[in-house]
């Protein structure tokens, strides 16, 4: 100990505002007897830093060993104050106390001392009983685990930590209320236990508790502001509230507060893609992956973003990543044969969705696609049995509902498949087709009433569904009524509107096609003129980015950057005009405009 007195010396002369110095110094001068030398570093320690224990304690000593009996009690005194449970401070202050004949204060200090030496054996027993816990968790050993903890709870019933560990052998046993309990009472016993709070704030969000939910994971974030999986499940229960700006700032926040966060990335993507943002929702999902190569959730919700752009080869190789690493997941299989179908490979996407089935019987999902895709393929008799099925599973599936309605009406069961559709329009009033179609099937059955007043539901629920006005115009002339021309009038309108939108779609594919042979004086002509017989249409926003890209392409900077920002005005959250307005503005200010 002499030797290192020397260095603690060239220490403190080069830091002397370092209390640590002093710190050191003391317990050096304390273990080799020189106490009065202890009490000036300690002294001076204290000065620095008076909530230290150590200092106290050690100061305490060595005036106790000076005779200096009252001040050594005082130091010992704010040793205990700071530290309660400190067994070594209580004691040496009972011995000090007993000298000066303070026999009941002493006997109080003894006393705590012997409370404090057995409680820190129970200490001891129940952190030996908690590590035994986390090494039986560790080992899958559930049940067990379980009892460990709970037996170290029992030693030191007032330990959080060990709450917490309780909570997490509940939370793989499935015992939601186990689990729930041992975290209120973590929370409750320490405050500032964030990964507690966060826990419990995601097992009330599971539980629907979306209010308590967000107290807790606030209440973690105030702990630790940069706690990445709070700022997650935070996000996450923002998202389920629609307040989708709110969520992908705390999942941006997740994944700069740690970056290798995937499923902050993935969280991150999808939110962003469901509000339209396909371009910047694919590179997060692309970062996700970069951090975790086989995360099966990126690999799914990139597929999706994928469809979303109209890649649907690119969609199908995603999603079968998704089945080579999760070969036993109904879902994956079920996604994968989604996608497959869109792109009109019923063989193969009925391969999926018998493997989606097979794997997970009680999926209605599953047995749905199937029949969807056994319908298509025209084994009606097949899919028949698997709508049953998908309906007896899920009786408030409107959309199994519906295509086994239109199997049973094409198979001449036109009783059954109105039974479906009555049911089907109980569960969904506001289903066109299914009013439409129900209408039909009245008129097939002689109830001419009944199916008139759902075809006139039909026409309410879809103003634009041109078969189910067609049909109420005649059945209404047919039963001499005459409002039946006031809807004819509709439907001639409403067929004329079509072919005026069918030229703006054609006239919009011709622009682009002289665009991409880079004739741009047509590709120009053509979508100005299908912006002129479009008007204020559900495609003008589409019209006008376009028109602004080419604009662009030919090096008209000006006239691009007008239709651009006409087309963000029309629709605000159009990524690629936006994404091609920033790359305008970054161009010098002189840039050459071509025309």
């Amino acid at each position: 100990m002499g030797e290192s007195l020397p260095y603690l010396r060239d220490y403190i002369h080069n830091r002397p505002s370092d209390p640590e110095g002093y710190e050191l110094e003391g317990q050096a001068y304390r273990k080799l007897g020189r106490f009065r030398e202890a009490v000036t570093a300690l002294e001076r320690e204290i000065v620095m830093k008076p909530q230290s224990y150590e200092a106290h304690y050690n100061l305490g000593f060595s005036l106790s060993r000076l005779g200096k009996t009252d001040e050594a009690i005082a130091q010992l005194r704010e040793a205990t104050r700071l530290k309660p449970d400190a067994p070594e401070a209580i004691y040496e202050l009972g011995l000090l106390l007993s000298k000066k004949d303070g026999a009941q204060a002493a006997q109080n200090a003894f006393d705590t001392f012997q409370r404090v030496k057995e409680e820190g054996q129970l200490s001891l027993r129940a952190g030996t009983l908690n590590e035994k816990g986390s090494q039986l968790l560790g080992q899958g050993k559930l049940r067990e685990a379980a009892e460990a903890y709970a037996e170290a709870l029992r030693l030191t019933p007032g330990n959080a930590q060990m709450h917490y560990n309780l909570s997490l052998a509940y939370s793989k046993l499935g015992d939601r209320g186990g689990e729930e309990r041992e975290l209120e009472s973590a929370v409750r016993l320490d405050p500032n236990l964030a990964k507690a709070h966060n826990q419990l704030g995601l097992r009330y969000m599971e539980d629907g508790k979306m209010a308590d939910a967000e107290r807790e994971l606030k209440a973690s974030l105030d702990v630790n502001p940069q706690f990445a999986e709070a700022e997650n499940n935070l996000g996450v229960l923002y998202g389920r509230a629609g307040k989708d700006s709110q969520a992908v700032d705390l999942f941006r926040e997740a994944t700069a507060d740690d970056p290798q966060y995937a499923q902050a990335f993935v969280n991150l993507g999808l939110v962003l893609a469901s509000q339209g943002k396909f371009a910047e929702a694919e590179q997060q999902l692309q970062n996700a992956l970069a951090v975790s190569p086989n995360n099966a959730s990126a690999y799914t919700a990139l597929g999706m973003v994928k469809a979303k752009l109209g890649q649907g080869k690119e969609a199908v190789a995603m999603l079968e990543k998704v089945v080579q690493l999760q070969p036993n997941s109904s879902g994956a299989h079920l996604n994968l044969g989604i996608a497959l179908a869109d792109r009109y490979d019923l063989r193969s996407a009925l391969e999926q969705f018998s493997a989606a089935a097979r794997l997970e019987p009680s999926s209605a999902a599953a047995h749905y696609n199937k029949g969807r895709a056994l319908y298509d393929l025209n084994r009606r008799t097949e899919a028949r049995a698997e709508l049953e099925r998908a309906c007896e599973l899920q009786p408030d599936y409107s959309a199994a509902l519906y295509l086994l309605a239109h199997v049973e009406r094409q198979a001449g069961e036109v009783q059954r498949s109105t039974a479906l559709l009555e049911h089907l329009v109980k569960l969904a009033p506001g289903d066109s087709d299914a009013q439409s179609l129900l209408g039909q099937n009245l008129l097939r059955l002689g109830k001419t009433d009944e199916a008139i007043e759902h075809l006139r539901l039909a026409v309410q629920a879809n103003p634009a569904s041109s078969e189910a006005l067609y049909n109420l115009a005649q059945t209404l002339s047919k039963a001499g009524k005459p409002e039946a021309k006031e809807y004819m009038v509709r439907f001639n309108e409403l067929e004329q509107q079509r072919q005026l939108t069918d030229r703006v779609q054609q006239l919009g594919n011709f622009g682009l096609e002289a665009a991409n042979a880079r004739n741009w004086p047509q590709a120009i002509e053509d979508l100005r003129e299908a912006m002129r017989i479009c008007g204020d249409c559900r495609f003008s926003a589409d019209l006008h980015r376009n028109l602004g890209l080419i604009y662009c392409r030919k090096g008209d900077v000006e006239n691009g950057k007008r239709e651009l920002e006409a087309a963000l005005k029309l629709r605000p959250n159009d990524s690629d005009a936006r994404h091609a307005l920033e790359v305008l503005a970054s161009l010098p200010v002189n840039a050459v405009t071509a025309r």
